[in-house]
């Protein structure tokens, strides 16, 4: 059928149903709909979504299977999709909504589907594939929930945060879910294996409602972190795009494990010193910065006596690290370590046919541990030191990829007896 026809995102359209939410904590206007496919607008855009939908991704296959074998029921089935909005009118004589997204070019970033890219691309692909004949009926049977939020105030920085987080926390279904079934059909099982004498192998958990402390989807985000393809994707050609979106490591394992597997094995193999790796910088990371580490406020320091005191600055027992569990004297967020960490995957690459490390990784940080982090200070109060900022920021993960790479050619120089 030609969806050119169906309703435009500027259109007033009916619902089935509508209902108001309040937002205790009133950053945000909250209405819930359920809406007719043949009702529901088919040009939404996707400003504050900067996923694009992947027709080829497992979750994008298994929304167009359901929309064709159990349309009926897909509202049951399907999340749906959250759209941020300027405003939205409710006529309830006609029970008709109106959307107000982007007045302008430059609010078009700003407004559209926060979440569900894929649900809406496959329904819009759903209806262009329907024949002419029986559109009208199969569009009336089908059903999408749809949220949307209305930010009562200006989208600053702070809104935009909060909004972000949103978007990132709603895929925790999809991860929970593919997690498990990666499990069932063994697409883990190299993994297992190339962890299975680690010390900490018990302590991962596999699939949902296993209780290890480690998660598998932390260390697939790490080894895609190191893995070309990830970067090259993407906009920066940096890693960036790892850190707090889990869900998006793990579709590109499962895709590339399918496409590339015996490349992607060959970089599995290196997982237990890639987590190894992260382990030790984070472990060493605040001796080695030096200075008021503990001033920082997002950072506890373990004494147990100060604690007793009452101040929230200490800890009364230590911070473990990720994965050997060492006791560390300071608490601070994980995500501080992925841009240093992520630098050290120039240091592995093919050799002679092979994947080897360039320069053993430990020994690189043993030697200039201290002066990657004192390169890495000035990025960590340029962003104030919040951890969305800075496990994201292409610009910090470019300096430090940039630092390693430096001090690589510089120890192949001096090796050589080459002196400037």
């Amino acid at each position: 059928m030609d969806i050119s026809n169906l309703k435009r995102a500027t259109d007033w359209f009916r619902v089935h149903s509508v209902r108001k939410i309040d937002d205790p904590s009133g950053q945000i206007d909250r209405r819930e709909l359920v809406i007719s496919l043949d009702q529901y607008p088919v040009d939404i855009g996707l400003g504050p979504n900067p996923r694009r939908p992947d027709p080829k991704s497992r979750v994008a296959k298994e929304i167009h299977t359901t929309l064709k074998d159990n349309g009926e029921n897909f509202h049951l089935l399907n999340r749906g999709v959250t759209i941020l909005a300027k405003n939205m009118e409710y006529d309830n004589k006609t029970e008709r909504v109106r959307l107000h997204l982007d007045g302008s070019e430059e609010e078009q970033s700003h407004y559209g589907i926060l979440d569900g890219g894929n649900t809406n691309e496959q329904i819009n692909q759903w209806r262009a594939d329907l024949s002419d004949e029986t559109a009208a009926e199969q569009l009336q049977k089908r059903f999408i929930n749809a949220q949307v939020l209305v930010p009562r105030v200006q989208l600053t920085s702070g809104v935009e945060t909060l909004l972000n987080d949103i978007k990132e926390a709603r895929n925790t279904s999809v991860q929970v879910k593919q997690k498990s079934l990666a499990d069932a059909k063994h697409q883990y099982d190299l993994l297992k294996k190339v962890l299975a004498n680690e010390k900490y192998y018990e302590a991962i958990s596999w699939r949902e409602g296993e209780q290890g402390s480690i998660d598998v989807l932390q260390i697939i985000s790490l080894l895609m972190v190191f893995y070309p393809p990830f970067s090259e994707k993407a906009p920066d050609g940096e890693p960036n795009g790892a850190y707090g979106r889990p869900e998006k490591c793990l579709d590109a394992f499962l895709r590339i494990s399918e496409d590339q597997g015996d490349h992607l094995d060959q970089w599995i193999n290196f997982v237990p010193d890639m987590l190894r790796l992260f382990d030790t910088i984070q472990y060493s990371f605040p001796d080695l910065l030096g200075g008021r580490f503990g001033a920082v406020k997002e950072v506890r320091i373990w004494d147990e006596k100060k604690y007793e005191k009452g101040t929230k600055k200490y800890r009364k027992t230590p911070s473990k690290s990720a994965f050997f569990l060492q006791n560390m004297k300071y608490e601070y967020p994980a995500g501080w370590v992925y841009p240093m960490y992520a630098a050290f995957r120039l240091l592995l690459g093919n050799t002679q046919g092979a994947l080897k490390w360039k320069r053993d990784p430990f020994e690189f940080w043993a030697q200039h541990g201290g002066e990657l982090c004192s390169r890495y200070e000035p990025h960590l109060k340029q962003d104030g030191y919040e951890t969305n900022k800075i496990a994201r920021s292409a610009i910090t993960y470019s300096a430090m990829r940039e630092a390693v790479t430096g001090m690589y050619k510089d120890d192949l120089l001096t090796e050589a007896g080459i002196t400037a």
